[in-house]
């Protein structure tokens, strides 16, 4: 039997007085060009007047199965680098705790929705052993602003596995940015699945803290209009035998604008490391715009560590091959699309969710 427990905040109701904020108190703490790891997602000048939640709490709501608990903790005010993080901080007020204890497993998946405008903070704590499904859908308002900040535990032989569905409105401004502390034989499993937004950013901090953790980190982005989605990842392994894969892939048409963003930091003590990154993407017009940039930062020298990057368009060859046999160019097209993109889920192993994600994908293609 499913056990659903939500636990709900909604901070600012339709109807009262200075409900989204002040919109330009804080654009001037806001991230901008000037910083490097900032230079193609501008935050602070997609922060109009007049836009959203700039200076209120998120709704929230958490869907948990039995045996895990939400409880409203004080915010985490420790040392951070993030002026976004302190805003969050600032705003959000208390943070919600979800707690899986050592050990748990469960067939049915934490479940996080709401934030559709302003802050949240929220921390999930996995205990030894423990493995559980993670579900995150953004979908938010028109003109609103949205930044979320999670912070994720691993115990020993913790596994996580995390999907997040990002289909927020061609208005809305939003930074998702999770960190997560991966202790001794943990695995991070995550695939995200983006359609931008006015401006978008979906960014993973892993640190690696003990030995022989894993993480798969997927994702792709589809992007039309003017629509904006930057993935940024930092990997950072601290301790030996670690094997970390990441693949992204992107499709931008008309204006749109593509970021990809990947780091991977293998300290001295992380001998042994096998790391692999990878971002490809398809330009469907000449107007769209792709930024990528994939790094390695190694110190130990008994690693395997790769990366790769690719921009092109559609292959033409293919296109004429499929329309020689009665193809119509547009389901030509979307059929090489989809082929192109749907190799980033299949590392995921629940079917009904691949298969929820591939259907999304398609409904863009159409």
């Amino acid at each position: 039997m499913r056990c659903r427990n939500p636990i709900m905040d909604y901070r600012d109701k339709p109807g009262n007085e200075g409900v989204w904020g002040n919109a330009m108190t804080l654009s001037n703490q806001l991230p901008t060009r000037r910083n490097e790891a900032w230079k193609w997602t501008d935050v602070s000048r997609s922060v109009a007047e007049g836009i959203r939640g700039i200076s209120v709490a998120a709704p929230v709501q958490i869907f948990v199965p039995e045996g895990v608990t939400v409880t409203r903790v004080e915010a985490n005010n420790a040392a951070n680098d993030s002026s976004l993080y302190a805003l969050a901080t600032e705003h959000a007020g208390q943070t919600y705790a979800i707690d899986v204890p050592a050990g748990f497993l469960s067939e049915h998946p934490v479940q996080i929705e709401g934030l559709t405008h302003g802050h949240a903070q929220i921390s999930l704590s996995l205990g030894k052993g423990a493995r559980l499904q993670l579900v995150e859908h953004y979908d938010g308002q028109a003109g609103a602003f949205v930044n979320s900040h999670l912070n994720v535990k691993l115990a020993e032989y913790a596994v996580l596995d995390r999907v997040i569905v990002q289909t927020d409105t061609e208005t809305t401004v939003r930074v998702a940015t999770t960190y997560v502390t991966a202790w001794a034989n943990s695995e991070l499993m995550q695939h995200t699945l983006a359609f931008g937004g006015q401006l978008s950013r979906l960014e993973t901090r892993l640190a690696g803290m003990g030995k022989a953790v894993k993480a798969t980190i997927n994702g792709a982005y589809l992007l039309d209009g003017k629509r904006h989605c930057d993935m940024t990842s930092y990997i950072d392994l601290a301790c030996p035998d670690g094997l970390i894969r990441q693949s992204v892939k992107g499709v931008t048409a008309d204006k749109s604008r593509g970021v990809f963003q990947g780091k991977f930091h293998v300290r001295r003590p992380a001998q042994h490391t096998d790391a692999e990154m990878r971002h490809d993407a398809i330009m469907l017009s000449d107007t769209s715009e792709i930024r990528s940039k994939p790094e390695l930062e190694i110190y130990a020298d008994d690693v395997a560590c790769a990366h790769g990057n690719t921009i092109g368009a559609l292959d033409e060859s293919a296109l004429f091959y499929m329309r020689q046999r009665g193809i119509p160019l547009a389901q030509a097209r979307a059929l090489l699309t989809e082929a192109f993109l749907a190799s980033v889920f299949d590392t995921l192993e629940d079917e009904v969710m691949r298969e929820s994600l591939l259907d999304k994908l398609r409904g863009w293609l159409a």
